[in-house]
């Protein structure tokens, strides 16, 4: 096979249409039934019309040429003998509508991905594109299918190598993929497997379900993949016998802060111990950034909207009905625990969200901080600074500091009831007092932790202060802490010299976890100079960072800030949260049974609007009778209804007539189970046709 950017040309070395009446029977017609055994994929000889929506054909096969131009020659054909035969089939096709750069390169890899794993060897552009399926390794193989596995992504079903469907992930709990060796019964665009009636896919369903299983289970408690928290929600849905097991074992729910994922059991309890059995739902991801500081702040429990996908809603109102079949699901499994499982109450978020405003501020550390935290804070913030120059990659001198001033972030103490840190990317990073006031009591942890805040909020390149966390974000993050580690130690060593010296010249012995790891890093190079190695760090007794004194802070700095933050509005006295919570469960009420009528109106709308179709149909068949100028009674019901409906909605006369000769004027020439199919798809005239 051959594809272009203006048409594709196809062939292959099979038998080919064996005389004239095959070509009138088999090309000329949708439809005709196999024989049994006759094809390996064919079911209902409509599979070759697809192509002649998209491009004008050419069709040799042994001593006949067929020519189909649907827009130039409707739905007849050209049928002429050849001088010289083509052995098997050979189709050239010409686009109606070229391909550019994109689509050409997207055909060319759905072909190879729908071949791949086919018996006959097929050449796309002159390279073979299909993989002998025996020739490598599965999880398992039987009589059906060969098998494989894996942690996520998509379940690929190929039927004899030919790819059916992408089965998403949560309907297994895993991913993998499945190559059958006998053929499955799939619906007429071939894509859908009939599951409920096909023999062997129930056994092939047999085999990959535990392999799923296994898959998902090898992970045990270290990690759980999005496709088993997916599949365990639909289990809660169905009531699968093992959903006491799943509601008190399996993370179904994601809350806030930090995308944690957590069991139903702790959701419900959670919600009933610390919030008086209510919680809220962030919809849309601009609102994360503030979901996050509500939940922080243990005002009530918060879920991330990935919740709802999981259970396939679209709103809270749904994930409301959605919450209440699910404990009324697992209730029997859990009532030796719970002598009455309830449901917890949803508070509107915007309710909350609009009651709950950032605080965030400067402080001046003299006023914020003890003398000892002081200390060490003053002796990190410096090292901080410099450190952040080298995370964003500013100029530096062989020493380390940053060379220029305009590059170098001033690291400040704040107050905030949203952030551990955050920054404005330009002038300043801060640091919130309550994660340095850690300082006093564990130096070494809680310096460690804000390296590592210093290098998240660097690598938001930008304002931190209204930006969430996108892939970007994420690899920027994983880059810095990979590229910083070694420069992260030796700034920790430099900050633990300066914060021991700062204690030495006020005459003080140095004790204390912070010392200790100083004393012992010296010891290890003591060590290692003994036998002849490289001191385990170099001295830094000498480094301008550690002996530099440390500059006070710029109060200026800190008013301007500040007044920029009171101007944002993010400094304002807390609500009393107690009455915004009732009132947000209020809100939730109202929002549910507002969208409940407005859902019970509609569907009322509809439902009249159907039968007042109906009943214009019905009246319209007799017309469609005299139109046809053909009894009533030799109409078939499935053509005069969708005839009747057709002129109910407008088609004047000519179009009527056209629909019944392009489709029902020979029914004996189509099949009874296509013509019954194409009649009961509800699909409209042109997917009538493509069909």
């Amino acid at each position: 096979m051959t594809m272009t950017k203006e048409g594709f040309h196809c062939a292959d070395d099979g038998r080919g249409f064996a005389s004239r009446n095959d070509v009138l029977r088999y090309f000329g017609r949708f439809g005709t039934p196999h024989q049994e055994g006759d094809a390996t994929y064919g079911r209902f000889r409509l599979g070759r019309g697809q192509i002649m929506a998209h491009a004008k054909t050419r069709w040799a096969s042994n001593d006949w040429q067929m020519t189909v131009d649907t827009r130039s020659m409707g739905y007849n054909y050209e049928l002429d003998d050849l001088e010289n035969g083509v052995p098997g089939c050979s189709i050239e096709g010409t686009w109606y509508e070229p391909l550019n750069d994109l689509e050409l390169m997207s055909a060319v890899q759905e072909i190879r991905d729908l071949v791949r794993y086919t018996r006959i060897s097929v050449e796309l552009n002159g390279r073979v594109i299909t993989r002998d399926p025996a020739t490598e390794k599965w999880d398992f193989e039987d009589e059906y299918a060969y098998y494989r596995a894996k942690e996520e992504g998509a379940v690929s079903i190929y039927n004899q190598g030919v790819l059916v469907r992408h089965d998403s992930s949560h309907l297994w709990g895993a991913g993998g993929l499945i190559v059958t060796k006998q053929a499955i019964a799939l619906n007429v665009s071939r894509s859908e497997i009939l599951r409920k009636t096909c023999p062997v896919w129930k056994a092939i369903a047999k085999v990959f379900g535990p392999l799923a299983d296994k898959v998902s289970g090898e992970l045990g408690g270290r990690r759980k993949t999005e496709a088993r928290r997916a599949r365990s929600a639909l289990s809660l849905l169905s009531g699968a016998a093992d959903v006491g097991k799943i509601f008190c074992h399996e993370e179904v729910i994601t809350v806030l802060p930090g995308k944690r994922h957590i069991t139903l059991k702790d959701f419900i309890d959670k919600a009933f111990r610390e919030h008086k059995g209510t919680y809220t739902v962030v919809l849309k991801g601009s609102d994360i950034p503030k979901g996050e500081g509500i939940a922080g702040q243990r005002i009530i429990q918060v879920l991330h909207p990935q919740t709802l996908d999981r259970f396939g809603c679209h709103s809270v109102e749904d994930f409301e009905d959605v919450l209440e079949r699910v404990i009324a699901n697992a209730r029997p499994a859990v009532s030796h625990w719970y002598r009455e499982l309830k449901v917890p109450q949803c508070a509107a978020f915007a309710t909350v969200k609009k009651a709950y405003v950032e605080r965030t501020s400067i402080v001046d550390e003299k006023k914020a901080l003890d003398k000892e935290t002081r200390r060490a804070w003053i002796a990190l913030r410096w090292c901080l600074q410099h450190y952040a120059g080298a995370c964003v990659g500013a100029e530096r001198w062989n020493d380390g500091t940053v060379r220029h001033s305009k590059d170098r972030l001033d690291v400040l103490l704040g107050e905030s009831n949203t952030s551990e840190a955050w920054t404005d990317g330009k002038t300043y990073l801060a640091i919130n007092r309550t994660i340095v006031q850690r300082l006093k009591s564990e130096p070494m942890k809680t310096a460690a932790y804000i390296f590592g805040l210093v290098e998240h909020e660097v690598a938001h390149q930008g304002d931190s202060m209204a930006c969430g966390h996108d892939e970007a974000f994420y690899q920027r993050f994983h880059d810095i802490s990979l590229r910083m580690a070694p420069e992260r130690q030796r700034f920790m060593h430099k900050w633990l010299m300066k914060y021991t010296t700062s204690m030495e010249m006020e005459g003080k012995k140095a004790t204390g976890s912070a010392w200790g790891e100083l004393h012992l890093v010296r010891r290890v190079g003591t060590g290692r100079m003994k036998r002849g190695l490289s001191d385990a760090i170099e001295d830094d007794s000498e480094d301008p960072i550690v002996s530099t004194p440390v500059p006070e802070q710029d109060m200026a700095l800190l008013s301007r800030i500040n007044a920029g933050l009171i101007d944002k509005g993010v400094c304002p006295p807390p609500p009393d949260w107690s009455r915004v919570i009732e009132q947000a469960k209020a809100d939730q009420v109202a929002n549910s049974e507002r969208l409940r009528a407005k859902r019970e109106a509609d569907e009322a709308e509809y439902e009249r609007i159907s039968q007042a179709l109906d009943e214009a149909t019905e009246k319209a068949k007799p017309e469609v009778a005299r139109i046809l100028d053909i009894p009533l009674a030799d109409i078939p019901a499935g053509a005069l209804d969708y005839l009747g409906h057709l002129l109910a909605t407008g088609s004047d006369e000519q179009e009527i007539r056209s629909e019944w000769e392009c489709q029902f004027a020979e029914p004996e020439d189509i099949p009874a189970a296509a013509l019954e199919y194409l009649l009961t798809t509800g699909g409209d005239a042109q997917e009538m046709r493509s069909e």
